[in-house]
């Protein structure tokens, strides 16, 4: 990261993701798709979009526990970043609404369904890895409204505070 701007996007990003994990919510409800989402559309250099989203599920992780499941979150979450990086911050806001939309999506197919393999839950039958994935509707119904939301407006934030200051990809592109 080459400016004072970066530095703090990152930092808000990683502050904002891990304090959605660790204050009381919702199932699910939280601010991790848009800010991945964000962080692959804002960096130039696509590794620090990655080392946030994997320092975030670190670190929060240690803290509310870690979890069998962790791999198809991690991947699903990988998912979210790269989508981002279809988009930048000034994308139209249905591409960012589009791709908040398939990252929970993705999320909820990936997770449910490694629920379901591990065997552990439901049975290892196509009625086992239904009931998975009805089960899993709640969780995915607040993790949609959080994705949406937070991307919605991280990257509205980023729109109009970052339009006057140089973004990291403009910076990179000088150097």
């Amino acid at each position: 990261m080459k400016n004072k701007t970066s530095i703090i996007v990152f930092a808000t990003l990683f502050l904002m993701a891990i304090l959605s994990r660790w204050v009381s919510h919702y199932w699910n409800f939280t601010v991790l798709g848009g800010a991945f989402l964000l962080a692959g559309a804002y960096f130039a250099d696509k590794k620090i979009s990655v080392v946030l989203m994997l320092m975030v599920l670190l670190v929060s992780d240690a803290v509310i526990g870690f979890h069998a499941q962790m791999p198809a979150v991690y991947f699903s979450y990988f998912l979210v970043v790269a989508l981002g990086f279809l988009l930048k911050v000034d994308s139209a806001r249905y591409k960012v609404f589009g791709c908040a939309l398939l990252g929970s999506a993705l999320f909820y197919l990936i997770t449910n369904f490694a629920v379901w393999y591990s065997g552990t839950l439901y049975p290892l039958t196509l009625q086992g890895l239904k009931d998975c994935y009805v089960m899993g509707l709640p969780f995915y119904r607040n993790q949609l409204i959080g994705d949406l939301m937070s991307s919605m407006i991280f990257f509205e934030v980023a729109r109009r505070v970052l339009a006057v200051a140089p973004s990291a990809s403009t910076a990179q592109q000088k150097n």
